[in-house]
This record gives structure tokens, sequence and C-alpha cells, in this order.
């Protein structure tokens, strides 16, 4: 059974709690966190999907919408690693005020296997409940600079305005064919989990970009001590290549894609591949 919950202080946060009605002691937890300018409410949405998948087999999950993306307040102009980051532990806090799980999964996409990471760190020291991250295309070393990616005229502006309209820091309007778009900048914001198609529309702040060219994700990473399962797909040769380097990942890899968005069956395969993750480390505890 699912039902909308507002989080935080202001409850200006929405997301979805997908529960049994009926559970005996302690339950795992499955939390998701998107990557940058994702919607719940988008279209075929990876964790939708996800949550409803794993609702059949009783599974406790939390989906929701950052401030400034999807129904939440705000704008995504206003949105940074900072935030995103707060807007998480909110979220956490408040699911697990009434119950305490008895593990909590952490799945993130891309800017949001970030999140993921970061808040499993903070919270196993604050709670001391067991965490496992499960990252999805997590970018593994740090972005080119955005003074690399972006033209100067477009910095100058969100360092005076304090954000951006997307399409004017990314312009491009085949979404299909890419046929008008700098592969540099596409793969810059892909990496970070955000689909043209949606983000267009919407804003991109100072904090974030700041936050981002500061961003390092391999010390963030080699911080657990411990392996955690990462996902991408066999096509993408960078993060496989990184992951093994780095050597803290159990990978699993998606057939014929670099990313899951580029197939619906490579969607199904990563959905199929957290639930069987959270089943048999479930058998281990």
């Amino acid at each position: 059974m699912w039902t909308q919950v507002r989080f935080g202080g202001d409850q200006g946060i929405y997301g979805v709690v997908e529960k049994a009605e009926q559970s005996s002691g302690p339950q795992p937890l499955v939390i998701s966190f998107a990557g940058l300018g994702q919607a719940m409410s988008e279209k075929n949405y990876l964790f939708s999907n996800m949550r409803k998948r794993m609702a059949e087999y009783g599974q406790w999950f939390v989906q929701f919408d950052y401030r400034g993306y999807g129904d939440s307040y705000g704008e995504l102009g206003d949105a940074s690693l900072t935030s995103m980051l707060e807007d998480a532990r909110d979220v956490l806090e408040q699911v697990t005020s009434v119950e305490q799980p008895s593990k909590i999964y952490l799945v993130g996409n891309a800017l949001g296997a970030i999140i993921a990471q970061e808040l499993a760190l903070w919270w196993e020291e604050k709670k001391n409940i067991p965490c496992l991250p499960i990252l999805i295309s997590p970018p593994l070393q740090m972005l080119p600079h955005s003074t690399e990616i972006f033209a100067a005229d477009d910095l100058a502006r969100i360092a005076a305005e304090g954000k951006i309209d997307s399409q004017q820091l990314v312009p491009g309007y085949d979404y299909y064919t890419l046929s008008d778009f700098r592969p540099d900048q596409y793969e810059y914001v892909t990496r970070l989990g955000a689909h043209l198609l949606y983000l267009h529309g919407q804003c991109v702040g100072k904090k974030m970009i700041e936050q981002l060219d500061q961003l390092d994700p391999a010390e963030l990473f080699r911080k657990s001590g411990r392996i955690c399962p990462l996902i991408c797909g066999e096509n993408d040769e960078l993060t496989i290549q990184l992951a093994e380097q780095l050597g803290v990942f159990h990978l699993h890899l998606l057939s014929g894609v670099t990313y899951y968005h580029q197939h619906p069956a490579a969607m199904d395969q990563l959905i199929a591949i957290v639930q069987s993750i959270v089943r048999e480390d479930l058998k281990s505890c």
C-alpha cells in the first residue's frame, strides 16, 4: 500500500511511501535518490517502477523529490549538493522516527549516488543502523571544470544572476539523435543523471555548479571502507575502468547500453539486479 507523504519542517518535500499493512518486527528500508533534475512525475521513471516492482514482495520503499525537483517546493536553480543532502537527511529521519528499519538500502542514480554515499556515512555514525549504498552509474572522478564545458558568457551570467536556464547553458533541441548538442556538454549532464528532455525548462544554479567543480567522488567512495554494489552499462567503459581501479565496488553490468535509460530492457534488468542485491544481502545478515 502506498501513501503520499510530505517531509521536512516546512512539509515542502513530496514523497511516496510504500509499505505492507502488516509487518512482524523491524523491516529493511529501501530509499531512492534521484540524479540531477530527475522527478517522480517523469514518465516511466526508474524509481517509480522500482518501487512498484518491489512492492509486489512487500518491500518498504520510499521515493521523494528534493526541494526544487518535481512536486517539492522551490525550483531547481536554487538546489545544490548541500540542499539535496539536507533534504535526504530530513526524509530519512522522518521516515525512521516512527519505525526503525533493520537495515537501510540507499539506491542512488548518478548524482544521487553521491547523496546516497554521503548519507550512508553520516547515518551509520549517527544512528548505528547498517546502511548499504547501491550505486547506479555514479561519477567516479572529478568532472571537467565548468570553465572547460560551458561558455564564458553563460558562466558570467550565473555569477551575476545566481542561476541560468539550462536551455541556454546546454543548447540544443534534438533530444533523440543529439545532432545539435555538444558531446562534452551532453556527457557532463548525463553523468549527473539528467535527461535533457526534462532538464530543459529548468534552471541550474551557481552553487550547484560551484559544488560540482569541487566534487571528488573517488575520495568519497574510498571513505566507506567496504565493498558497495555498482550498477552501470556494459558500454560505459570509463565507469568500469575507474571502478576496477578504485577496488571498492562489486560491479553489475547492464546489457547493451551505456546508461539504463537507453532501452526499456536495461531498466527492467537494473530493477531485477537491485531486487537481487537486497534479497541476497538480507540472507547474509
